[in-house]
C-alpha cells in the first residue's frame, strides 16, 4: 500500500535503487574479519530475541482479542460468495455473503467480524433461518441450532443492507471524479468488517472467492481474479469476478464507476512461449488516453520481478489496475487500486503481489514484510530501468530515517494504524533493513534466499513471520541473523561512526568510534566499508569492529587524499571523517623498514631502506614459524603468501640485538 496523504507519506518521487555490486565496486576490496559483539550487546540481543519470538507466537491471539474475541476460531474458511448491489450515486450496500467453511472443532455457533450499524435481514444455514446477534460493535454471532461435528464442510449465508462504517483509511467510500460518482472499498488493515461479514484476521485465507456485483448499467465493477461473466439484469448490469487463489480478507475489494476498460498482454519469463498474462485496466474515461500509455510501464516491471523474485503468483488469472480516489495505491490481489499510473506507484503495488498478497505478513507487527519489500523492489526496478538516481535517493532516505533517533521496524502497537503504516519506520527503514541484509550476505545468497522464501510450500499463498523469512536467508548463508534482527528490527535507532585516520607516510592508524541514538542497542555490529582514494589509488577496506572504539594499523601503497565512510551507502548510519597528516615518533632502527600491504591477499613486500641488513621471521597465530630470511640494505623483497589461509600472522624484524614485531592480516 502506498499512502500519499498522511504521516505515513510515501512520495512517488522517492525511491531505493538497485545496487549491483559487480558493476560499481572499486578496484580492490580487502576484508578484515573480527570477533562478535560485546557481552552487553549479547544480553540485550537475548532479551529482544525472546520478545520477538514471544510476540510472533502470540500475535494471532492478541489481534483477535483486540478485533473480535473468538472470531472464526472454530472454522477454516474455504470460500466466500459475495452478491452485492452497489449504486455509486448512493453510499449504500445490499446483498448477501455466503461463507463455505470446515469446522475445526464441534461447533454450535459461528462468530464473524461485522459492523453492527448494518441491517441483517436474515441468516440461513441448511435452508433454515437462524438466530443471530451483535455481541459488540463489530462482533456478529450466529446460533446454528445444532451441533456440527469437527471436520464438517458446510456454508452459511448472511443477507444484509445499509450504510457501511468507514474506519481506518475508509473502508467503503463514495467520491466524484469529473462529476461522476465512484464507490470503492479499501479494507486494509481492519476495514473489511465495516461493509461485509467475514473472518478478518491474518490467520485464515479462503481458498477462493466469487464477487457478483450488480450496478446500474452506466457503470462497471472492478474486482479480484477473472471477469467470468458480464450480463444485464433489468436496468442493472452484473459483473461476476472469480478468484481461485487463497486471499487475505483485507485484499478483497471492488470499485464501481463509469470505467473505461482495456487490456495489455505481456509474455513473462516463467511462461511457456506463446502464453501471455493479461493486464486489465479499469480507468476513468477522462484519463483513458494517457492511461493507455502510462499503464504499459508495468509490463517490463512484471517481467523483471518474474525473473528476479519468483514467477508471478497469479498467472492463471491476471494482473490489473483500477483507478480510484484515495491518496495513493492499494495492492488488492490481482487488481491494484491506483490514484495515478506513475512508474513508482505501479512498481510498488505490483511488488505487493509477491510480498503481501502471495505471502502475507502473519501479523501487522511484521508489516515491513509487505511494505519494506514493496519499497525496496520499487527501488530495484527504478535502478533497473534507469528512471532515477540511486545516490540522491539513498542519501535522502538515510537522512530522513536518522533525523529521529528512536523507533523500530517491529510494530509494537498494532491498534495504531498510523504506526503500522509509519513511512519512516515501516517503509523506509524496512527497505534499508533489506538493503543491509544484501550487504551482509552478498547478492547471490540474498536473492537465492528470497527465491527460496517465495517457493516455500509452507508459506506459499499463506502467511509468514519475520523469523520465517530470515530463516531462508540463514539457510543459504549459514549465518545466524538473529543478532542482526535484534539490532535493526526490534532494536531502535541507528549508529553514528566517527572515522579518524592519521597518516604517517604510507603507514595508517585508523580509529572508529561508534555511538548509538537509542539505548535499546548499545552497539551495532557493522561490516564497515571505508574508501581510501588518491592519485592512482582507489581502495576499499572493510572493517568489523567489536567494540565502540576500535583502532587499526596498516599500510597502503600510497597516502590517501580522501577517506569516505560507506561510499556506496550500504549502512543506515551517520558518520564524520577526520583526516590527519602526522609524523609519528618511531622506534630506533625501524624508520627505514616498510612492510606492505597490510592487510594483504597474496604477496607481502619488505623494503629495507637502511644501510644495514636485517632478518625476518613470519609466524602463524599458533606460534609456528612459516618463513624466514634476510633483507640486504636498500633491497626490496617480495614474499609469496598465497598458500596461507586468511587470518592473523606475526612478523619479527631483527636488527642486531633489536627485535621489532608487526601484526599482519591476510584476507
Amino acid at each position: 500500500m502506498t499512502i500519499l496523504h498522511s504521516k505515513a507519506f510515501l512520495c512517488s518521487a522517492s525511491f531505493v535503487f538497485y545496487l549491483n555490486l559487480k558493476y560499481i565496486m572499486p578496484k580492490r576490496i580487502f576484508t578484515i574479519p573480527f570477533a562478535a559483539l560485546l557481552l552487553l550487546t549479547r544480553l540485550v540481543a537475548d532479551a529482544q530475541d525472546m520478545q520477538i519470538r514471544t510476540s510472533e507466537k502470540e500475535t494471532g491471539r492478541r489481534l483477535l482479542e483486540w478485533q473480535s474475541t473468538g472470531t472464526g476460531q472454530n472454522i477454516d474458511v474455504k470460500h466466500y460468495r459475495c452478491r452485492w448491489r452497489i449504486d455509486p450515486n448512493v453510499r449504500y450496500i445490499s446483498g448477501s455473503v455466503s461463507t463455505t467453511f470446515t469446522t475445526l472443532d464441534t461447533a454450535s455457533f459461528l462468530v464473524f467480524d461485522f459492523y453492527n450499524g448494518l441491517t441483517v435481514d436474515s441468516v440461513v444455514f441448511r435452508s433454515q433461518k437462524k438466530q443471530f446477534s451483535f455481541t459488540a460493535a463489530k462482533i456478529f454471532r450466529i446460533r446454528l441450532g445444532t451441533l456440527v461435528s469437527q471436520g464438517t464442510t458446510d456454508s452459511v449465508s448472511v443477507y444484509y443492507k445499509g450504510i457501511p462504517a468507514n474506519s481506518g483509511f475508509g473502508a467503503f467510500n463514495r467520491q466524484l471524479h469529473a462529476g461522476v460518482p465512484i464507490i470503492w472499498t479499501m479494507s486494509c488493515p481492519y476495514g473489511a468488517a465495516d461493509w461485509w461479514p467475514c473472518k478478518q484476521d491474518l490467520i485464515d485465507k479462503p481458498d477462493s472467492i466469487d464477487l457478483i456485483i450488480s450496478t446500474p448499467a452506466a457503470y462497471r465493477a472492478a474486482g479480484n481474479g477473472k471477469l467470468v461473466a458480464e450480463y444485464p439484469s433489468g436496468t442493472d448490469k452484473v459483473f461476476h469476478w472469480k478468484h481461485k487463489y487463497p486471499i487475505a480478507v483485507y485484499l478483497i475489494a471492488t470499485a464501481v464507476t463509469n470505467y473505461a476498460a482495456f487490456t495489455h498482454k505481456v509474455q513473462l519469463p516463467s511462461q511457456t512461449p506463446g502464453d501471455s498474462l493479461p493486464v486489465v485496466n479499469f480507468v476513468y474515461p477522462e484519463t483513458q488516453n494517457s492511461a493507455q500509455t502510462d499503464t504499459r510501464r508495468v509490463l517490463p516491471i512484471l517481467q523483471f520481478y518474474d525473473s528476479l523474485v519468483a514467477p508471478y503468483p497469479f498467472a492463471r488469472e491476471k494482473y490489473g489496475h483500477a483507478q480510484f480516489g484515495w491518496g495513493g495505491g492499494m495492492e488488492h490481489q490481482t487488481m491494484s487500486f491506483m490514484t495515478d499510473f506513475s512508474f513508482s506507484l505501479q512498481a510498488h503495488e505490483l511488488a505487493h503481489q509477491w510480498f503481501g498478497d502471495h505471502i502475507t505478513c502473519r501479523s501487522w507487527r511484521d508489516i515491513w514484510l509487505n511494505e519494506g519489500w514493496a519499497t525496496y523492489l520499487t527501488a530495484v526496478s527504478q535502478r533497473r530501468f534507469g528512471t532515477a538516481n540511486f545516490t540522491t535517493w539513498l542519501n535522502t532516505t538515510i537522512n530522513q530515517i536518522t533525523a529521529n533517533g528512536s523507533g523500530s521496524v517491529w510494530v509494537s502497537d498494532t491498534t495504531n494504524i498510523n504506526r503500522i503504516f509509519d513511512y519512516r519506520l515501516t517503509y523506509q527503514k524496512g527497505a534499508l533493513l533489506l538493503h543491509m541484509l544484501r550487504w551482509e550476505l552478498g547478492d547471490s545468497l540474498f536473492w537465492t534466499g528470497v527465491r527460496n522464501y517465495q517457493a516455500d510450500p509452507v508459506l506459499k499463498f499463506g502467511f509468514a513471520t519475520t523469523r520465517q523469512f530470515i530463516s531462508h536467508l540463514e539457510a543459504v548463508s549459514g549465518k545466524d541473523l538473529q543478532p542482526f534482527l535484534n539490532q535493526w528490527f526490534t532494536g531502535q535507532g541507528h549508529p553514528t561512526v566517527q572515522v579518524k585516520l592519521v597518516r604517517n607516510g604510507l603507514d595508517m592508524q585508523l580509529t572508529l568510534t561508534q555511538s548509538t541514538s537509542h539505548p535499546s542497542v548499545p552497539f551495532f555490529n557493522l561490516k564497515i566499508p571505508i574508501r581510501f582514494a588518491g592519485a592512482g589509488m582507489d581502495t576499499i577496506l572493510i572493517f568489523r569492529p567489536e567494540t565502540a572504539v576500535a583502532q587499526y594499523s596498516f599500510s597502503l601503497p600510497q597516502s590517501p587524499s580522501s577517506v569516505t565512510f560507506d561510499p556506496q551507502k550500504w549502512l543506515l548510519a551517520r558518520s564524520s571523517v577526520q583526516l590527519i597528516t602526522q609524523t609519528l615518533e618511531m622506534k630506533a632502527g625501524v624508520q627505514g623498514i616498510r612492510v606492505y600491504p597490510n592487510p594483504f591477499s597474496g604477496s607481502l613486500h619488505l623494503s629495507n631502506e637502511q644501510n644495514t641488513s636485517c632478518s625476518f621471521e613470519i609466524y602463524n597465530s599458533a606460534g609456528r614459524l612459516l618463513q624466514n630470511g634476510h633483507v640486504l640494505p636498500e633491497i626490496h623483497k617480495t614474499l609469496d603468501m598465497n598458500d596461507l589461509d586468511p587470518g592473523f600472522y606475526f612478523l619479527k624484524i631483527k636488527e642486531g640485538r633489536q627485535i621489532h614485531s608487526f601484526k599482519l592480516v591476510k584476507y
